[in-house]
């Protein structure tokens, strides 16, 4: 189990390689294409099915030809302007360089019959990763010295410039393409054949057919048209298969692979079951009616699996073991081979029914048994596959040191599945890089409030707050908390850079002569994440005795609260005083006040703002009462206003914090102001 657990961490650790995520995104990105592309195919078998051929029925059958002739192109320039994006006068001319190099890889033939008349398949998509891979490394090879910097506005003469620089590595790229292919011609007349008798003569037939519908998931997963690359493979056991009176290999298209490559209508019945996620339940019905026509394209771009190593064992396996079963069934007597070919559109069942010209019940069970096998593995690989992606979901390493050359495919990088949650998920990797940036360049500060004894007008504890510096030079609160809490990662990072300023300071200021307890607000991170407790632990062996205080909100306190008094009463046994922040704001339940253990309530801004009003008052004065009778002291945050004061001490208040008494200062400040406190302590 451990084995396999290190296995799926390397397989996720490599998945997120920023090259993959490039290139799942150029495919990701194409899903308009292709669900146009479907659903034109599935109208034109529709026509076919139905015997229709009017005028319509032709014009939409040519145009599912021809947007299945253009796919490997649109595939082609989504991939070449993804790796390259990060240069934007570079990635079009890879782009049109890429084009011929990819025709002259596929073959002239190919392109154009005598006639005019369009003839390549989809089997051309597997010269697309050698397009790329020549293509690409030609251009970073040549071109290095001129994709160096370029500024943001060119004069028309510096663009020119730049772009007859790239005609030499584009140049020496087609003519690179037109030698590979000249070799690889002549390799295939001399050693193909050869190679080919010698694999085949050894592998007995039922093999060959497990491994062909193997080798067609694989080229699939990283989008190449498996049965129209393979198409020469499957006429040669289709041939084995009449002269053996074995069963035809067309059996895999009635049983091993519903829903089309991977068996992903078996993937779709799990995401619309267990997936809880939106946008995948959104996928999964969208592809819903093209999935059932054996079209696999909507699911393999759109969540994406093209690439998607985590998801690969399911993929390929789900085909292999079906075609296992079915081949098994057949040879054993238990169902009949199919006498008539079906066409590889018709959905399931309906396709048995059609392959054995009426209900054939050994038939139709074993096309369930089928589905329900590959169901049961998805579900296995798609519950880890969201676990894993929801832990670690936009998560960074702490403090990685990130510069240009780290971005080298962009923030387009991302996995994704919609374009709603793109620019949601993306705006908050971009946060998180800032964040990050702010702290390793040191504009992440601590700034303090004094929380004041009005019956003695002396401090008594200090919240520390976190405030980040503008270029400007000017403080602002930290709004992107918000946003961070989709970033584990980034966050424990600042919350033990603050653990461990605030324990910096508390020391300046013991050694200096001030002895006050210095407040920390924390996130529910500090009471889950085993580094956030270390790094406290190591502050307070760090600080004297009755230094630190911890702020926790309702909320925060709410996530898990039988261990939040868990930890809260281990602290306290260290010293450390905890201080209920901002009630009245959240949830305010009387019922777990006195269950909480802490030793300090903040009664929140929003609850003293309309103390003046009768009825707000006596609420106030109701929760400082109750307070008293379980031993909590009262801390009123917001005053700003002397009539506020005046109320609250008629109350009972006497810790007070707001703008009337102290703004938010920094370090040296709050020095000088203790030091003067200090001094006017000892004139006493």
């Amino acid at each position: 189990m451990a084995n396999f657990r290190d296995i799926d961490e390397r397989l996720s650790s490599l998945s997120a390689h920023r090259t993959l995520l490039a290139i799942r995104n150029a495919y990701l990105s194409i899903l308009p294409y292709v669900i146009v592309m479907a659903a034109v195919t599935v109208a034109a078998n529709l026509f076919h099915f139905a015997g229709i051929d009017t005028g319509i029925a032709v014009y939409v059958s040519h145009l599912a030809r021809y947007l299945g002739e253009l796919f490997p192109e649109v595939i082609l320039l989504s991939l070449s302007w993804s790796l390259n994006s990060h240069n934007r006068i570079r990635a079009p001319a890879v782009m049109l360089v890429s084009l011929p190099v990819f025709w002259i890889l596929c073959g002239w033939d190919q392109l154009y019959s005598e006639v005019g008349q369009q003839t390549r398949s989809l089997g051309s998509t597997i010269a697309i990763y050698p397009a790329i891979l020549l293509t690409h490394t030609t251009f970073k090879l040549f071109a290095r010295e001129n994709t160096r910097s370029h500024p943001q506005r060119v004069v028309m003469s510096q663009m020119i410039t730049f772009n007859l620089r790239y005609v030499l590595p584009g140049v020496m790229a087609v003519m690179l393409a037109i030698v590979l292919r000249f070799v690889f011609v002549a390799l295939a007349d001399r050693y193909a054949q050869d190679i080919y008798a010698l694999l085949v003569d050894r592998i007995p037939y039922h093999l060959e057919v497990i491994l062909f519908v193997m080798f067609l998931q694989v080229l699939s997963l990283f989008a190449i048209h498996g049965y129209a690359t393979m198409l020469g493979v499957f006429e040669y056991l289709q041939n084995k298969s009449d002269v053996l009176g074995l069963p035809s290999p067309e059996f895999f298209t009635l049983y091993a692979t519903p829903g089309g490559a991977g068996s992903v209508l078996c993937l779709m019945l799990v995401m619309l079951v267990v997936s809880s996620r939106r946008e995948y339940k959104s996928l999964a019905r969208i592809s819903a009616p093209l999935t059932l026509f054996n079209i696999s394209e909507t699911l393999v771009f759109g969540i994406p699996l093209v690439f998607n190593l985590r998801m690969a064992w399911a993929f390929i396996s789900v085909p292999t073991i079906n075609a296992s079963l079915a081949y098994a069934a057949m040879s054993m007597g238990w169902v009949a081979p199919p006498p008539n070919s079906v066409h590889w559109a018709v959905p399931y069942l309906i396709s048995s029914y059609l392959a054995f010209d009426g209900v054939y019940l050994p038939s139709m069970l074993l096309q369930l048994t089928c589905i329900g096998c590959g169901v049961l593995i998805y579900s296995v690989a798609w519950r880890r596959y969201v676990h894993r992606e929801r832990s670690s979901k936009d998560e960074y390493p702490v403090f990685p040191s990130r510069n240009a050359s780290d971005s080298a495919f962009g923030d387009d990088a991302l996995d994704i599945v919609l374009m709603e949650e793109n620019v949601s998920r993306w705006s908050r990797i971009k946060q998180a890089d800032r964040t990050l940036k702010w702290l390793n360049e040191g504009q992440l500060e601590l700034v303090f409030q004094p929380i004041v004894d009005v019956s003695t007008h002396r401090i008594k504890h200090i919240e520390a707050l976190l405030r980040y510096r503008d270029a400007q030079g000017l403080l602002h609160p930290p709004q992107f908390l918000d946003v961070l809490r989709h970033h584990p990662g980034v966050m424990e990072g600042i919350e033990c850079w603050v653990i461990r300023t605030a324990a910096h300071h508390v020391r300046q200021w013991n050694e200096a002569g001030f002895s006050k307890r210095l407040f920390i607000n924390v996130t529910p991170l500090f009471f889950s994440s085993g580094n956030v407790r270390r790094c406290f632990f190591n502050a307070l062996n760090d600080c004297p005795i009755n230094s630190l205080g911890i702020e926790i909100t309702e909320q925060a306190l709410l996530e898990d609260l039988p261990r939040t008094l868990s930890d809260i009463k281990l602290f306290q046994s260290m010293d450390v005083q905890f201080a209920l922040d901002d009630f009245g704001s959240g949830y305010s339940s009387f019922n777990y006040l006195s269950q909480l253990g802490v030793d300090f309530i903040k009664l929140d801004k929003t609850l003293i703002d309309n103390i003046h009003l009768p009825r707000q008052a006596s609420v106030v004065e109701s929760v400082y009462q109750l307070c008293r009778h379980l031993s909590l002291q009262v801390i009123c945050e917001g005053v700003d206003k002397d009539a506020k004061e005046a109320r609250l001490e008629r109350i009972g208040v006497t810790l007070m914090q707001g703008f009337l008494l102290y703004r938010p200062m920094e370090a040296p400040a709050l020095e000088t102001l203790l030091r003067q406190e200090k001094h006017a302590a000892g004139s006493l």
